[in-house]
C-alpha cells in the first residue's frame, strides 16, 4: 500500500478505508469544510472515494458524473432499468422522477461527512435534485440520487458532463479536549453513533423497497394532468347537454316570455290611454281654472278701485262732518242777539 499514490484499484481503496476508518492521517487539518488540497490528500490516503481524479476538483468541492444503474417507472407503472456510463444517452421524460447512481464508490471515514447538489446548469434547465443532502460519516456505497424533471418536455442529460458537485467536511470525531477544559470530563465518547454496517453497500432496490415498499415511485404531475384533462372532457360533455337542454328551455321560456310581454304591452297601452284621458281632463280643468282666476283677478281689481273711491268719499264726508261740527261749536259759543222793538206807526 503506497500512500504516496492514489489507490491502484477498488480493493486498494477499500483496504485504505478500513485502515483509516477511525484514524485521521491529518490530525492538524482543522475541522471544517475541506479545500481541494485536503480533498485530494484524504482521497489518496483514506480511499474515501474511488475512482478519483484531480481533474474534477473545484476550490472546495468535487464534480461527480452519473454512472451505474438508472431506475424509473413509466406511465403505466412498469419499472424500467438502464445501466448508464459516460457517453450513454439518457433522457428524463417530462414530469418524471428518475433514480440514478453516480460513478464513484464512497467509503467515508468516521470523521468526514459529505453534502451534494446538482450543478447549477441543470437547475436552470428545470431539473430538481431530491436529497436530504447530508451523507453521514461511515457511509459506504454508491449514491442513488432522485432526479425530478419539472418541465413539460423531455430532458436529455449529457452524461459526458458532471451531474453533481460534492463537498467534504471534517467533523469533531476524535476530538481530545485540553486538560483545562474541566467540563469535558463529563463527555461520553460512547454516544458517537457510527453508520450501521448493515446499511453499507446497499443495492438500489433495497433503498427503493425501504422508501416505498416496492410500489412505483412516480411524479404526481402526470396523474394530475390526466385527471384535469378527464375533468375537462366531462365538463365539455356536460356543457353540451346543458346547451341542448337550455335550447329547449329557451324555446319554451321564449313563448312564455312573448305572451307575458304581450300582456304587459296591452296593460301598458291601457295605462297610456288612461294617462292621456287624465291629461286631457286636467288640461280642461286647468283651462277653466285659469279663466276663473282671470275673472277673479278682474273682480278683485274692480273691488280695489271701488275701495279707493269709497275711501276718498269717506275722507270727504269726514271733512264735511268736521266743518259742520266746527260751525256748530262757533254758534253755540256766541251770545244771543237782542231784537229791537219798533214803535207802531200812526196812521195819517
Amino acid at each position: 500500500m503506497d500512500l504516496t499514490k492514489l489507490p491502484e484499484d477498488d480493493d486498494d481503496a477499500k483496504a485504505r478505508a478500513v485502515r483509516f476508518e477511525n484514524e485521521d492521517p491529518f490530525p492538524h487539518v482543522p475541522r471544517a469544510l475541506l479545500s481541494s488540497v485536503e480533498i485530494a490528500d484524504y482521497a489518496r490516503i483514506t480511499g474515501m472515494l474511488w475512482p478519483f481524479t484531480e481533474k474534477q476538483l473545484k476550490s472546495a468541492s468535487y464534480e461527480v458524473f452519473i454512472g451505474g444503474e438508472v431506475i424509473w417507472w413509466d406511465g403505466n407503472g412498469r419499472r424500467q432499468r438502464k445501466t448508464v456510463k459516460r457517453g450513454t444517452p439518457l433522457v428524463l421524460e417530462a414530469n418524471s422522477i428518475v433514480f440514478a447512481q453516480v460513478e464513484p464508490t464512497f467509503r467515508l471515514p468516521n470523521y468526514v461527512a459529505i453534502r451534494f447538489n446538482l450543478r447549477i446548469t441543470h437547475v436552470h434547465r428545470g431539473l430538481l435534485l431530491g436529497t436530504g443532502p447530508l451523507v453521514d460519516p461511515g457511509f459506504h456505497g454508491k449514491l442513488l440520487i432522485p432526479l425530478h424533471n419539472l418541465t413539460s418536455t423531455d430532458y436529455p442529460i449529457d452524461t459526458n458532463e458532471a451531474l453533481i458537485w460534492v463537498e467534504f467536511t471534517k467533523t469533531t470525531f476524535g476530538y481530545v479536549p485540553p486538560p483545562e477544559d474541566t467540563l469535558a470530563a463529563i463527555r461520553k465518547p460512547e454516544l458517537f453513533k457510527g453508520f450501521p454496517r448493515d446499511k453499507r453497500d446497499l443495492e438500489p432496490d433495497k433503498y427503493l423497497r425501504k422508501a416505498n415498499a416496492g410500489n412505483p415511485i412516480q411524479s404526481s404531475i402526470p396523474n394530475a394532468i390526466a385527471k384535469s384533462a378527464d375533468s375537462a372532457r366531462k365538463a365539455e360533455k356536460s356543457a353540451k347537454s346543458i346547451r341542448n337542454i337550455s335550447a329547449v328551455a329557451a324555446l319554451v321560456a321564449g313563448a312564455g316570455i312573448a305572451f307575458t310581454l304581450y300582456q304587459i304591452g296591452q296593460q301598458f297601452a291601457s295605462m297610456v290611454q288612461n294617462s292621456q284621458s287624465l291629461i286631457a281632463t286636467v288640461s280642461t280643468d286647468a283651462k277653466g281654472m285659469a279663466e276663473k282666476i282671470t275673472t277673479l283677478s278682474a273682480d278683485n281689481k274692480a273691488l280695489m278701485d271701488k275701495s279707493v273711491e269709497l275711501k276718498d268719499a269717506n275722507e270727504k264726508l269726514n271733512a264735511r262732518v268736521n266743518d259742520l261740527s266746527t260751525q256748530m261749536q262757533k254758534r253755540n259759543s256766541s251770545p244771543p242777539r237782542r231784537q229791537s222793538r219798533r214803535a207802531p206807526q200812526k196812521g195819517g
